[in-house]
């Protein structure tokens, strides 16, 4: 039964006791004819389906999904608005509408209680696509599934698109964001061309490389909100042609797999997208895209909701998605994690819950209440994700460095089985998404400007208490290195980073010394 619906929308205790009550009374022979003869004990099943149906109507509205556009005279008259709030007396925190793609799920009800609340949900919609110039200005809370849908109508897209939909514009600027064609244009915020951000004294100024404000428009990437909340941002975009082509190739050793998917970078073989995924150390799938107008000998193209993505980065070949489906390729299974689901990998069962839920944001809002419930159970484990900026040199190395650190082989939930391709074709490993990306010139994230790095998302549970000093290997391994909490743990405030360290789309994880208690 699609249980993720029902939780999302609040209907699973409902479900489980009308169920429970239906089923004994139909085993007891209780029910009034003819509903008796009808259902007999299988009267649970029909309760199932009734709050089945509900979700399956009501999801199909969610305010996560995408907000169309506003126009300027509106986006004006809520900035005016918003200007007079801000400055107000007293402290503020942002609230937007979209669900949190951060892991602090107790900090984070806390703050919704105690903290006044400076409402920005309603900016969160595309203000103008030029397609003349080549830009779009938008809100910036609006969410990358808001802004691919209106670009994409004059088909155009974001020049880099993070891997889930409701990533906000803004979030991903000032916290950093990557995908598949970082390689070739960079962070999201290398295509930012200016912004108008509400400052600290309540007032809304335009910031650009060019203005007064040069220096402020500089410090925005990795700052973490510290300057200030975005309000319209205008980002340059680009052109796309209606299919993209991926070609998947398999290199047997971690060496290998680095230098070929380095190799895939090179402007000469003029790729649109790449990326790779490992298998532990069994070695890696390089996979390219390209912007294609057609199919080639009259092949399919492939549609990934009700039908898994990853699993079909076991094997090499060619494949063909619609470009806005391959953006949110990793979106429908949250890249693999929905294997902690139980039975989301069965195609009747993603039929059931239907493509609405099939989202990494009801993913998130399911582990948010599972993890409110199960905290108890918890407490001597922290959720960490470590996003790390490796060169090239080194990327090969690092893979069997976050296998020996993290150990997720032994004490991780999340498996994929090597193809038929692979020198050890199926054996187990564990899948590390390693996306290509030039270095930034920001200066609060230090890297060689043009210099190619490896990004690796490194997921871990380690047991409190964490460690308050970078990890020495991050340190040899010459990486930026960033810490994603599930909360802001109090204390000394020592940053858990290594010199240069980079945040993208989370909170960098405060951490006090070792508790003696």
């Amino acid at each position: 039964m699609p249980y993720i619906a029902l939780v999302v929308e609040g209907l699973l205790l409902p479900c489980i006791v009308l169920s429970a009550a239906a089923g004994i009374a139909g085993r007891q022979g209780l029910l009034p004819e003819p509903l008796q003869s009808a259902l007999g004990g299988w009267s649970w099943a029909v309760i199932v389906a009734l709050f089945v149906a509900k979700t399956r109507l009501t999801g199909t509205e969610r305010a996560s999904q995408s907000a169309g556009m506003a126009s300027r005279e509106d986006h004006e008259a809520r900035v005016k608005e918003t200007e007079k709030v801000a400055q107000r007396p007293g402290p503020l925190r942002m609230y937007k509408a979209t669900a949190s793609n951060t892991f602090r799920v107790n900090q984070i009800k806390t703050r919704e209680s105690q903290e006044a609340r400076l409402d920005l949900s309603s900016f969160c919609h595309v203000i103008e696509v030029n397609t003349e110039e080549g830009w779009c200005d938008l809100e910036g809370p609006t969410t990358f599934e808001t802004y691919v849908a209106e670009t994409a109508k004059h088909g155009w897209m974001p020049l880099v698109v993070p891997e889930l939909k409701t990533i906000t514009v803004g979030g991903s600027i000032v916290g950093i964001g990557i995908e598949s064609s970082s390689f070739k244009h960079g962070f999201v915020h290398e295509g930012l061309l200016e912004a108008d951000i509400l400052v600290a004294s309540g007032k809304v100024i335009t910031i650009s490389a060019t203005n007064e404000y040069a220096d402020l428009f500089a410090a925005l990437p990795n700052s973490l909100g510290s300057f200030g909340y975005l309000l319209r941002l205008r980002m340059r975009i680009q052109p796309t042609k209606p299919l993209v082509e991926i070609n998947k190739r398999w290199f047997d050793t971690p060496e290998k797999f680095i230098d070929g998917l380095a190799a895939e970078c090179d402007a000469k073989k003029g790729h649109d997208f790449v990326d790779g995924v490992a298998i532990s150390e069994q070695g890696g799938m390089v996979i390219t895209g390209d912007f294609v107008e057609e199919t080639k000998d009259g092949a399919p193209v492939s549609h990934y909701i009700y039908k898994q993505f990853y699993p079909t980065l076991r094997e090499e070949g060619r494949d063909y998605m619609e470009v806005t489906e391959y953006i949110w390729r990793w979106d429908a299974d949250w890249f693999w994690v929905s294997q902690i689901f139980p039975l989301m990998g069965l195609g009747f069962i993603r039929h059931l819950t239907g493509a609405h839920y099939l989202r990494s944001d009801m993913y998130k809002i399911f582990n948010d209440v599972v993890m409110l419930l199960v905290a108890p159970l918890t407490k001597n484990q922290e959720l960490v994700i470590q996003d790390i900026e490796v060169p090239v040199a080194k990327s090969a190395e690092w893979i069997r460095v976050h296998l020996d650190c993290t150990k997720p082989e032994q004490l991780g939930k999340i498996k994929l089985q090597s193809g038929s391709c692979s020198a050890t074709p199926g054996k187990w490993g564990v899948p590390i998404w390693i996306c290509p990306v030039v270095g930034t010139g920001a200066p609060l994230m230090p890297m060689n400007k043009g210099e190619l790095y490896m990004n690796f998302g490194a997921p871990s549970s380690p047991p409190l208490p964490l460690p308050t000093q970078p990890n020495p290997k991050v340190r040899r391994a010459a990486a930026d290195e960033c810490v994603c909490s599930m909360s802001w743990r109090q204390g000394s405030g020592t940053l858990a980073r290594a010199p240069g360290s980079a945040v993208r789309t989370g909170q960098l994880s405060r951490l006090p010394p070792p508790s003696r208690t």
